[in-house]
């Protein structure tokens, strides 16, 4: 497979602040999946479930013409999570299998070294979905070295929280292609301004897909950026996941050698067609990425030299 992405499966029940429920939404790194769906089925998930994962993405699974080769059936359950919402914005989470099941399969949760490097060879990237901690962390030499390229997108506390920050900078140092969002910067560089931002980020010089939520993105890269608005496909639904899977996009589209406003501009349709439900896009097609591509040429065209 030209492209891989590794991460957790978790699929969940949302229970919004006025009290309604919306049920059995497929999540975590499949949003990153999807990201890079959109635009190719020449990429493999590679993820610890249990044995129900063919109940819940099965039949996404197959309609997207994915395989299975880089799944690993360890866990007790494929994870399952409630999420509620309260009227301030805030959120709780918590598993439907309890605390203890939490406990028992976090550790075999983690994507270990061995499963990407049991799958990397010949791939042009990956996204890697995954903390700090996780076993795959210790072989992201082994992996480039396979050729591979890695972008990581690091969790949300590890550039908010001081006492985490220097770790996050060590493993960014040790990949190609990194990302983060408006709040995690502000927080990270200790600033009030995207450009102040890009400054920092320019200076660092990796390769990073800047997310400013609503507002649209940035690619910044080989000491220059460009950002794309956000864009709207149709009727907006649901905004989770849109980080991982304009992520994964940018991963796929950087990686394919498009410059940087083609980046922003194919991640940000990602983001658009993750928009129009609850979970990830139903059924990519080669007619749907085809289409997808023609948007972005559009767009591109529209915006090239502005």
């Amino acid at each position: 497979m030209d492209y891989i992405v590794a991460g957790i499966t978790i699929t969940n029940d949302v229970v919004f602040a006025d009290g309604t429920k919306s049920d059995c939404h497929l999540g975590g790194a499949i949003f990153a999946l999807e990201g890079v769906r959109l635009f190719t089925d020449n990429v493999l998930y590679v993820s610890n479930v249990g044995p129900d994962f063919e109940k819940y993405y099965g039949q996404w699974m197959d309609d997207n013409n994915l395989k299975r080769d880089g799944l690993s059936d360890v866990l007790e359950h494929t994870h399952y999570n409630i999420v509620k919402y309260y009227p301030d914005g805030q959120y709780y989470e918590y598993s439907i299998y309890g605390e203890e099941f939490s406990k028992r399969n976090r550790e075999k949760t983690d994507i270990t070294g061995e499963q990407i490097l049991a799958v990397c060879k010949g791939a042009k990237a990956m996204y890697l979905d995954c903390h700090e901690s996780e076993p795959v962390m210790a072989h992201l030499g082994d992996i480039r070295a396979t050729g591979c390229k890695i972008m990581w997108e690091p969790p949300s506390n590890m550039l908010i929280k001081p006492e985490l920050r220097q770790k996050a900078w060590e493993i960014i140092d040790q990949v190609d292609m990194y990302t983060m969002n408006k709040p995690e910067s502000f927080a990270l560089f200790g600033v009030e301004t995207e450009e102040e931002v890009l400054e920092k980020l320019l200076a660092y010089g990796k390769p990073c897909f800047y997310r400013v939520g609503s507002k649209g993105s940035y690619m910044v890269a080989d000491g220059k950026y460009a950002f794309a608005p956000s864009i709207d496909v149709g009727e907006f639904v649901d905004q989770t996941g849109c980080g991982n899977c304009s992520t994964a996009a940018s991963m796929y589209a950087w990686f394919e050698g498009n410059d940087h406003l083609m980046t922003c501009i194919m991640s940000n349709l990602a983001a658009a067609y993750n928009l129009l439900q609850y979970g990830p896009y139903p059924k990519t097609t080669a007619e749907t990425s085809a289409h997808i591509m023609e948007l972005a040429h559009k767009y591109y065209d529209e915006l090239k030299d502005k």
